[in-house]
């Protein structure tokens, strides 16, 4: 090599986390990823490559945004480029945040044709879905313009650290160039190995994301030269959490024994955690120990009784696997009670093969379609319609056109519909639907004919006539009565 490189290594810097819906913590993190490019600058490093989790979210705040260009815009100040993948927190459908920082030329994104500087090739691997990794293409890679020095950037959990979702010999092996160190993103603790003669390292993250990362947040450094790759890290400054315990005995005496082990600590704008063990028959008011601290200036507080079992969810060791979202959504899709006109609609609105101006005719084309198939007649069905035959006992033989009865499925519902009816119309109680539906057909057909009977009488000498009585038009019903 002609000279020494030196790369600097962090990842899952969360800006935009407001832990403990604390403001001042949002900045934490903020100002953490902040000491790291202004150590990288101060170093005078060749690259800064970020192994993912840049923000905390797919949707931060424009806020957190400005801040973030600014803090990039040190690096290009000094030409030393921002070299990043996607991690899982921050990863969008389509266009990530990363490309449009590489399009206002403040950092680059790393894939599967290499970013050189000078011998050294940086390959890179946005997260994969934990149902995804078998399924993993290493086609797309190629040896045509690798390096002296191969590096791959990945976020991921990797065997055989801890959680290990995707093995490192398997990408190792899977990649058609050698690979001399895989630097890594997700595990939040600093963590250094080898596979067979590959250096895999974890870098931890920049700011506690939760109790239990209690060791100092740090960053790798990266040195390559003629003697091979070196990794070394650095701790980056972070406000501290700080843990008292407490362990109660007797009653009398429980509140002295917590303000006076408070007091033995200087609690002032940190984070602090009181954990209480010992008798549990002994009563405390957490309030009160709240008050005490926020009087101390306790920048948060986290009260943990341990005696009862109550502890802070996030500072619980979970094991969590992700499944495909899609997968997901369809399974709680057939839990909910929707017909198949229902589903059939979900489905066009999230077919991705739809486009959105064309789903408002794919739906009525598709609901249609099961429309025309769909037996109106069978017992079950929401709409029954009911077509009365051409009355022969009429004088005229008019035919009755539809009339359409509403026959509900829910007994209840029909129950108390009926009494409804009844009061409306003075209908006698506890007459049934259907009887009322008869007398209604009844009604009907008595007014036809008192109708025809008078418009067949002659006024004065005129010839007799008669005319033609419209039957009242069937009742209209929407769409979504069968959705």
């Amino acid at each position: 090599m002609e000279r020494e490189i030196r790369i600097l290594h962090t990842a899952d810097t969360h800006i935009g986390y407001r832990q403990y819906h604390s403001e001042v913590r949002r900045q934490d993190f903020i100002d953490a990823f902040s000491r790291v490019i202004d150590d990288a600058v101060e170093m005078k490093m060749d690259a800064v490559i970020h192994a993912g989790d840049l923000f905390d979210s797919r949707n931060p705040t424009l806020e957190d945004i400005l801040d973030t260009i600014n803090i990039l815009s040190k690096l290009k100040q000094y030409n030393i480029p921002f070299l990043s993948i996607v991690g899982n927190h921050e990863s969008k459908q389509h266009t990530q945040w990363l490309d449009l920082f590489e399009s206002m030329e403040i950092a680059i994104r790393l894939g599967t044709d290499p970013y050189r500087i000078e011998d050294v090739a940086i390959y890179g691997i946005d997260n994969v879905p934990r149902s995804k990794i078998q399924l993993f293409d290493y086609s797309k890679f190629t040896d045509e313009n690798c390096g002296e020095y191969n590096i791959v950037v990945m976020h991921q959990l990797m065997s055989p650290f801890p959680f290990g979702e995707w093995d490192c010999e398997e990408v190792i092996k899977g990649l058609p160039f050698e690979v001399h160190a895989i630097l890594l993103g997700d595990y939040h603790k600093n963590e250094k190995t080898k596979v067979d003669q590959t250096w895999v390292t974890y870098c931890g993250s920049t700011e506690r994301n939760s109790a239990s990362e209690s060791d100092a947040r740090t960053y790798n450094i990266i040195t390559i030269n003629d003697n091979g790759i070196d990794i070394g890290r650095r701790n980056i400054l972070t406000r501290e959490f700080l843990f008292i315990p407490v362990e109660l005995r007797d009653r009398d005496t429980a509140y002295e024994l917590i303000i006076n082990s408070i007091k033995e600590y200087d609690v002032s704008e940190k984070v602090v955690f009181v954990d209480i063990s010992g008798n549990p028959e002994v009563a405390i008011s957490y309030n009160e120990i709240e008050e005490f601290l926020a009087s101390q200036n306790a920048l948060v507080t986290r009260i943990r009784d341990m005696r009862r079992g109550e502890d802070i969810l996030e500072d619980k060791a979970v094991e969590v696997s992700f499944s495909d979202p899609d997968e997901a959504v369809k399974r709680e899709i057939r839990k909910m009670t929707l017909t198949s006109g229902g589903i059939m609609i979900d489905e066009i609105v999230r077919d991705p093969d739809v486009p959105k101006t064309k789903v408002d005719l794919e739906a009525e084309t598709r609901i249609g379609n099961l429309l025309s198939s769909i037996d109106f007649m069978q017992p079950g069905t929401h709409m029954i319609p009911k077509n009365t035959e051409t009355d022969a006992d009429t004088e005229t033989g008019t035919p009755v056109d539809e009339i359409y009865a509403l026959e509900s499925v829910n007994d209840q519902k029909v129950a108390e519909n009926t009494d409804e009816y009844n009061a409306s119309t003075g209908t006698e109680k506890g007459t049934a639907p259907e009887d009322i539906i008869s007398q209604d057909e009844a009604e009907l057909s008595r007014t036809c004919e008192e109708t025809e009977e008078e418009l067949s009488e002659p006024p004065g000498n005129s010839a007799p006539t008669k005319k033609k009585v419209e039957a009242p038009k069937p009742k209209q019903y929407n769409l979504g009565d069968y959705l």
